[in-house]
């Protein structure tokens, strides 16, 4: 045995024993779920445009995961020419031959395409065309950001051909005219040293039978109106079983029209609901709709959810503007904050200052990440237009994004279009102000991703979601209990409800998955910190 294979041998043997306590890798943009993993490759800031700094990989038996971290923050998704170069067998003599390895797979992020080389060349511009799809990748988060994380399905096959063949890979990242990482070589990563993740499963019921429903939902042009989609929509609508529909892109049909439509799907009679609409924006509520009024191209309406959550609910049903359009997308942004801020202030005479708020729909967010986090921090942007920045929650504190994942897998993507030019993405968003609600179930429905027992249990079929290039965001809320965080119900929030906490990690246990996505993790551990006693 060789020193090299023995030394790697040995980092091999090391690495396991550090997977095996890390929790799986969930694609949606937050990180915390890397924290435990090394990096694999570190490089020295300033030697290239994207500067990419630190690499970490991860797998299991479904995907292959990368963080990319970077001093500066970018758009994965276009504006930059990273190339990523993987040899999917390990082997030098097949694929592509660059940068000292064989390529099976080359694929530049900013332009979203590649290629795959079946047999061995040195022509990158040979092997078979690639897109998105044909890998199932995933690029998280959709706007722009200094660490993305990157996921490839590793029973991907091109024509027939797998694409992940071997028990190791190498990867090298290239810029083009620019950044080499590594600086040297490759680097070397080995399949399977961890333990395979529990399963994702998350049931699409609600966790308290009182909770309130709220989903959001852009249909696509009228879809559920086109009788080749519209029972796809009605089994969808039955399983889900809302309160409050939140629609986008409904152009030629009335709020009535949406209500006649919807209502009768889950059982309900059309004239004991209530509609309201702005634009393209439908609500369609089962408690009475107390004020509405549009606001540029979307939907403002009030709620009257006194008896359920203890006060009325205010919805911003948006739908802002599309693709490159960031200035256009800020401006609506600040819209919809700056009447949150009259709100707040008391001066709206409709709606009352202390309301609980949903801002919810196709938010479209793609380029620019100021744009989330203006509709979480209250940071108006166009102060000479809307103001001074505003505190949107009614104890002055910033809103919830709870960032929901899939019902059967650790995805957030909310959009998805597989021969769109682009790949999967969290446009769509649910957010609220949880310092008066307390967050429920949360979920994005995507059958394409569930199990045939899931599917046959709620009555739906694999290709439903299919109805729409968008998902529907699910949102349970209720009138807070008391401390999120207080676990055994002895008033205090410490030491025992944080070990309740801390054995529940990683499961969809219903005591610990404070905010509802499923799945207790970091973003669970910090609402019980948020609450810790003195």
């Amino acid at each position: 045995m060789s020193l090299r294979v023995f030394i790697s041998g040995l980092a091999a043997m090391s690495l396991a024993g550090v997977l095996e306590s890390a929790p799986p890798i969930v694609i949606e943009g937050l990180f915390a779920d890397w924290a435990g993993r090394p990096f694999v490759q570190r490089d020295p800031k300033g030697d290239g445009p994207l500067d990419i700094v630190g690499v970490k990989i991860a797998d299991e038996p479904d995907w292959l995961q990368l963080l990319l971290e970077s001093p500066g923050a970018f758009d994965l998704s276009e504006n930059n020419d990273l190339v990523l170069l993987i040899d999917t067998d390990d082997d030098p003599s097949t694929g592509l031959q660059a940068e000292g390895i064989g390529a099976e797979v080359r694929f530049v992020l900013g332009d979203r395409e590649g290629r795959f080389y079946a047999t061995p060349t040195s022509n990158p511009g040979s092997g078979t065309q690639i897109w998105h799809a044909d890998l199932s990748l995933q690029g998280m988060p959709t706007v722009t950001s200094s660490r993305f994380e990157i996921a490839l399905s590793r029973n991907a096959e091109i024509d027939g051909a797998e694409v992940f063949g071997g028990e190791s890979i190498r990867v090298v990242l290239v810029e083009v005219g620019g950044d080499r990482i590594p600086d040297t070589g490759s680097i070397h990563h080995v399949l399977d040293l961890a333990a395979p993740p529990t399963p994702f499963d998350v049931s699409i019921d609600k966790e308290r039978p009182d909770d309130v429903r709220l989903i959001s939902w852009n249909v696509l042009n009228d879809n559920p109106w086109d009788s080749s989609e519209s029972a796809k929509f009605a089994r969808m609508i039955q399983a889900i079983e809302p309160d409050i529909l939140n629609l986008q892109e409904i152009y030629d049909h009335s709020p009535n029209q949406t209500r006649n439509l919807f209502v009768p799907w889950m059982g309900g009679v059309p004239n004991q609901w209530y509609a309201a609409g702005n634009n393209d924006c439908k609500t369609i509520s089962r408690y009475p709709i107390l004020h509405s009024e549009p606001l540029s191209g979307n939907l403002v309406v009030l709620v009257d959810t006194t008896e359920v959550l203890g006060r009325p609910l205010l919805i911003f049903n948006a739908h802002t503007p599309c693709c490159s359009n960031d200035e256009g997308r800020q401006w609506e942004i600040d819209e919809m904050l700056q009447f949150l801020g009259r709100v707040r202030a008391g001066d709206h005479d409709d709606i009352p200052n202390d309301a609980a708020v949903q801002i919810a729909g196709d938010l479209n967010l793609v380029g620019l990440a100021q744009q989330l986090e203006s509709l979480v921090e209250g940071d108006i942007v166009n102060e000479s237009d809307f103001g001074p920045d505003i505190a949107p929650d009614v104890d002055g504190s910033s809103l919830l994004d709870p960032h929901p994942l899939q019902t059967e897998s650790r995805l957030a993507y909310t959009w998805r279009k597989d021969w769109s030019w682009y790949w999967p993405g969290r446009l769509d968003v649910s957010i609220i102000s949880d310092s008066v609600l307390e967050p429920g179930r949360q979920l994005v429905l995507e059958t394409r991703r569930m199990s045939v027992k899931r599917l046959t249990e709620h009555g739906l079929l694999a290709d439903d979601s299919s109805c729409s290039d968008h998902l529907p965001l699910i949102c349970d809320v209720r009138e807070p209990s008391g401390l999120a965080g207080d676990l055994n119900g002895d008033g205090l929030v410490n030491g025992s409800d944080l070990g309740i906490l801390l054995a529940a990690w990683d499961t969809n246990s219903d005591i610990a998955d404070l905010n509802g996505d499923g799945i207790v993790n970091g973003q669970d551990l910090g609402l019980m910190l948020a609450d810790w006693s003195d």
